[in-house]
């Protein structure tokens, strides 16, 4: 029966991306908490060293005190400051290493008639790496515990006071306890895996749910809701006291006569075809375009002033006139038209309910004055000439 293989625990390599992204400073905690509790408890051998090999307990003392502790405090603090996933690991995987080689060295170097059982330390350490407070991600516990087995398999093996039968029982022991020790770091892992792919699915489910919550379903656009929130972050930002915001209010002209004569299919399709051109317009980082209710529609420009709101609005009017949607008998050329009510105002003049009210306004002005226009209507550039002309003439300060 072999180990299970490392793809099954791995995901393609966008959403491994994602998964270190958002489990590495928690991995990193826990690492960081897992090598200073070790560190105390690791030091806690050299019991068995004073017991079962006093002759080389001032080796075991030195290796645990200058070289295999600071080290542990070292990798402590570097996994601390977050490195990359592979150097994070490479950390980790270095502690139980040196532990090995530390109590390899005893092995090595003792003489005591109780050294075949200082090897009973070896199956700590494998517990350690691979499903206790260390545990390495599979991949470097695979690897660690292939450098644990082949170093101890050296040594009890060319150890001269450890008979034969002896020597094959702790290698018995200390491999079954290594694959056993494997396959539950692979069944955690596997689990954490599996756990974060059940949550990453609730999180899109729930964004999902989120963004359908904020667009309407016809036309893709946002709805009131968004708008609602849009307005509140808008109003509530200290950064946009100095900048205006302008609201564009548009309303289909003859609408209900496109139903009734097409049909409401006809009448869906043709305000998808107006919300398209809306997004197509827009051009602005913060605008958004809004379905506000039945035919209506609204624009949010954030950073606009007045005239360049008009001006976006008459480029979308000739847009929508010009992408010639039948309406006959409408008395607008027998295509879909809209009419638009712009207003504009810096967030310490009116609040947002007032200045969707004054394009509201401007909008209904719009419609009683023959539809198919924007109110206030655009300034050229030869009106704007002639009345600063007709300024200088009768000698009035210049707008």
């Amino acid at each position: 029966m072999g180990l299970p293989r490392t793809r099954i625990a791995a995901f393609p390599p966008e959403i491994e991306r994602q998964f270190e992204a958002d489990t590495n400073a928690n991995r990193c905690r826990r690492l960081t908490l897992g090598i200073l509790v070790s560190a105390a408890l690791y030091n806690c051998f050299l019991i068995a060293d004073w017991l079962l090999v006093p002759d080389v307990l001032q080796l075991a003392m030195w290796l645990h005190f200058v070289v295999v502790t600071p080290w542990m405090l070292t990798a402590a603090w570097l996994i601390s400051r977050r490195p990359s996933p592979f150097v994070r690991e490479c950390l980790a995987a270095s502690v139980p290493v040196l532990i090995i080689l530390q109590i390899d060295a005893g092995f090595a170097f003792t003489m005591s008639e109780s050294a075949a059982h200082y090897q009973y330390v070896v199956i700590p350490t494998l517990l350690y790496t691979n499903v206790s407070l260390h545990r390495l991600v599979f991949r470097f516990a695979q690897s660690v515990t292939a450098v644990i087995l082949i170093c101890h398999a050296v040594l009890v093996l060319s150890a001269s006071y450890i008979s034969g039968p002896v020597a094959t029982m702790i290698l018995v022991q200390v491999a079954i306890c290594a694959y056993i020790t494997l396959v539950a770091n692979f069944t955690m892992e596997r689990d954490l895996r599996r756990a974060y792919l059940y949550s990453l699915r609730d999180r899109m489910r729930h964004a999902q749910a989120d963004a359908a919550a904020r667009h309407d379903t016809l036309t893709g656009l946002a709805n009131r809701h968004h708008l609602k929130e849009e307005l509140h972050r808008l109003w509530s930002a200290p950064s946009q006291a100095t900048s205006p915001v302008s609201i564009v209010m548009l309303d289909v002209d003859n609408f209900k006569r496109l139903n009734d004569r097409y049909g409401h299919g006809a009448g869906d399709l043709c305000l998808k075809r107006i919300a398209a051109i809306l997004t197509a317009e827009l051009c602005g980082v913060g605008d958004c375009a809004i379905r506000y209710g039945g035919e209506e529609f609204l624009l949010l420009l954030p950073g606009l002033p007045l005239a360049d709101a008009m001006r976006i609005a008459e480029r979308i009017r000739r847009a929508i006139e010009q992408a010639a949607i039948p309406n006959e008998g409408s008395g607008l050329g027998g295509v879909v038209t809209a009419s638009f009510g712009v207003a504009a105002c810096h967030v310490t003049e009116l609040s947002a309910a007032e200045l969707i009210a004054a394009a509201d306004s401007a909008l209904y002005a719009a419609k009683t004055k023959g539809r198919n226009q924007v109110w206030p209507p655009p300034v050229t550039a030869e009106q704007r000439t002639a009345v600063l002309l007709s300024m200088t003439n009768y000698n009035l300060p210049r707008l």
